[in-house]
Parts: C-alpha cells; structure tokens; sequence
C-alpha cells in the first residue's frame, strides 16, 4: 500500500468514527451502537496516520 494511501484511509476513518461517536452515539448497527464503533474507528484511523507519517518521515 502506497503512503498516500494509506494517509487517505487513516483520514478516512477518523471522520467516519467521529461521525459515528458524535452524530449517531445510540444509533444501532447490527451488533454495535454508534458511540464505541465511532470511538475503535477513530483509534484504528490515528494508529494508520502515525504509521503513514513514520513511513513517509523514514524514507524521505
């Protein structure tokens, strides 16, 4: 996976969390709730982020 991309898909999934945690806390989606989907969706995203950025900051 090229950095940009998975810089895109990291951003992509902390939008998508904080929608789901901030806009929709009790909304049900199938066996979640919004609030602590939102909330893995947003961890799983920064964890993407910190890696592309110290995949991108190695090989520059």
């Amino acid at each position: 996976m090229t950095t940009a991309l998975q810089l895109a898909i990291g951003v992509a999934l902390v939008a998508a969390g904080a929608v789901l945690a901030l806009g929709f806390p009790d909304a049900e989606l199938g066996w979640f709730e919004g609030r602590p989907l939102g909330i893995v969706l947003v961890v799983v995203g920064v964890i993407d982020l910190v890696e592309g950025l110290w995949r991108r900051g190695r090989a520059a």
